[in-house]
């Protein structure tokens, strides 16, 4: 799916005691620049317990000087969080700009979780650095009913000799043989290491993640936005990895713009479909089933044209 994604507050301790981090695509995060972010929970209208799959509402406040450009926060790693409404408003504060973005999310994990930290890009000297919020948590419950939980009902307890002596003294024993094998590996480990496994080709890498891709299953299970995220966003590593640029923290017109200044082939091809994609998100579009299953296929078209071709054998004449 798309870019234009969602954010979390870090705590913004002193910026001599903090230094700064890097994001997972490797973009810096500063945490004492001149853009800030806080995120926080909305209250929910019913009382109900959250669920898998219901919707909560986050608010990012992205608080920026006048003359710093910042992309609409988003979420770098969403994990077991989608994205499902943005809406925004600004207002000004001396020389001081503050956009507040309301954001509706979904979970599809159980228990105490975490929204990953919102991030928010814009250039800076030597290139572009994000500031970042704090991660959000709250608590999903299972849509089982309790009385799925357990099944059976519980067997009498059973009797056994007191083993415990005989497990401990056999569990020293294997700590010892496997402390002595371990040390042995790790010795040879360190005479024969091998050089890093290097990364495969950023077609063959994206191509792999689209055929990875449980296409059926989230178009049947009503998944279609989670489903043009994941292809989406597969590209935008692939554009990443394959032109050098930062497609990843990028909006579509930005990178439309920057396939345009490196004259990347298919431009107008890439930036319609992260338009369509776009549409899907946050416009609630709904395709019809024939293009939702060409969309990946057409994604696979879009890495193929762009591949480039294999060089000739050593003695081939040109």
């Amino acid at each position: 799916m798309l870019t234009a994604l969602v954010a979390v507050l870090a705590a913004q301790p002193d910026s001599s005691a903090v230094p700064d981090s890097t994001s997972g695509a490797g973009l810096r995060i500063v945490a004492d620049g001149p853009v800030r972010v806080a995120a926080r929970l909305r209250a929910r209208r019913s009382s109900r317990p959250l669920t898998v799959g219901d919707r909560f509402g986050v608010e990012v406040t992205v608080s920026r000087p006048r003359n710093v450009r910042v992309s609409p926060p988003f979420l770098e790693q969403p994990g077991d969080f989608v994205v499902t409404g943005q809406k925004a408003k600004t207002r000004y504060q001396g020389d001081t700009v503050v956009e507040v973005h309301e954001l509706t999310l979904a979970a599809f994990a159980v228990g105490t979780v975490k929204v990953p930290p919102f991030l928010a890009a814009y250039p800076d000297v030597g290139g572009t650095v994000a500031a970042a919020s704090e991660s959000l948590e709250l608590t999903v419950a299972s849509v089982l009913p309790d009385r799925m939980k357990d099944i059976n009902d519980l067997k009498p307890q059973v009797e056994y000799p007191n083993l415990l002596p005989v497990w401990i003294l056999g569990g020293l024993i294997c700590a010892g043989v496997g402390a002595w094998l371990g040390r042995r590996y790790w010795q040879r480990w360190r005479r024969k290491r091998a050089e890093p496994v290097p990364l495969p080709e950023p077609w063959d890498e994206a191509l792999a993640a689209l055929g990875a891709l449980p296409v059926l299953d989230l178009i049947g299970s009503g998944q279609v936005k989670r489903y043009y995220y994941a292809v989406s966003e597969i590209l935008k590593r692939y554009l990443t990895r394959r032109y050098g640029f930062a497609a990843l923290d990028q909006t579509t017109t930005e990178i439309g713009r920057e396939m345009k200044a490196r004259r990347i082939p298919e431009r107008d091809r890439f930036v319609e479909f992260f338009r369509r994609a776009d549409m899907v998100k946050y416009a609630k579009l709904v395709p019809p089933l024939a293009e939702m299953e060409g969309a990946v296929e057409q994604a696979r078209e879009l890495v193929r044209l762009t591949t480039p071709a294999p060089a000739p054998a050593p003695g081939t004449a040109a």
